[in-house]
């Protein structure tokens, strides 16, 4: 028996792209952090990949803090990520 899975598929997904340079360093915790004004990913689902040496992007080890204005993407090192909304 062979088992299928099916996934949805997002047409409409769109992304933003970050180098490590975008990040900010946190002076008291030692750690980086992007702020994204809500705005800008048109308040949906969002999920962070980190872009490997080969490329290709994936899940990024990464705290995201959904507030009523902007996404913080806290990192304890910064890498070049991509956003998709």
């Amino acid at each position: 028996m062979q088992i299928v899975v099916l996934t949805k598929y997002h047409t409409n997904m769109q992304f933003i792209d970050f180098k490590k340079e975008h990040f900010t360093r946190n002076e008291e915790t030692g750690g980086y952090f992007i702020e994204i004004p809500k705005d800008e990913v048109d308040f949906g689902d969002i999920t962070v990949k980190e872009k490997k040496e080969d490329g290709t992007y994936a899940g990024a080890h990464c705290e995201l803090i959904d507030e009523t204005t902007r996404i913080t993407i806290k990192m304890e090192t910064p890498v070049d990520i991509r956003v998709s909304f």
